[in-house]
């Protein structure tokens, strides 16, 4: 019995479902900047029901709730994103640096800042370069008083 054949299947079959994922997200970016909000919220719903260990599902649907004037929906989803999308146990410093944002609008401060620090830790155990300077900037940008 030959098993070659369906090996090669098996082992591309991640592929078609990463282009999938990135074609929705995709399509979801294209919405928002767009301002086709609501849209943009049913495509990015069905990016988290896929890939819910995408964070960027997490944080474009907490966009979508931040510009239709809803922070409270936008902090529990960037709070899940963050539980949800943990890698080495930590939570997801992106996710964290949207929630301290949200908190700091909505004046709650001591909370803002404990966000902050989650990012900060996570970060502290990332191994991106790119992903360590962008999250950086946004804490520094967040810790300056207002």
């Amino acid at each position: 019995m030959n098993l070659a054949p369906s090996t090669r299947v098996v082992a591309t079959a991640p592929e078609p479902r990463r282009n999938t994922i990135e074609a929705i997200y995709a399509t979801a970016h294209w919405l928002l900047a767009r301002d086709r909000i609501s849209e943009a919220a049913t495509v990015l719903q069905a990016l988290i029901h896929v890939a819910p260990h995408d964070e960027r599902g997490w944080l474009a649907l907490g966009e979508c709730h931040e510009r239709i004037e809803q922070p409270l929906v936008a902090l529990q989803l960037y709070g899940a994103g963050s539980v949800i999308t943990r890698s080495t146990g930590l939570p997801s410093a992106r996710c964290e640096v949207a929630r301290a944002r949200v908190l700091r609008a909505l004046g709650r401060d001591d909370e803002s800042a404990e966000a902050l620090e989650r990012a900060t830790v996570a970060l502290e155990a990332s191994d991106d370069d790119g992903l360590a300077t962008l999250v950086r900037r946004e804490v520094l940008a967040l810790r300056r008083p207002s």
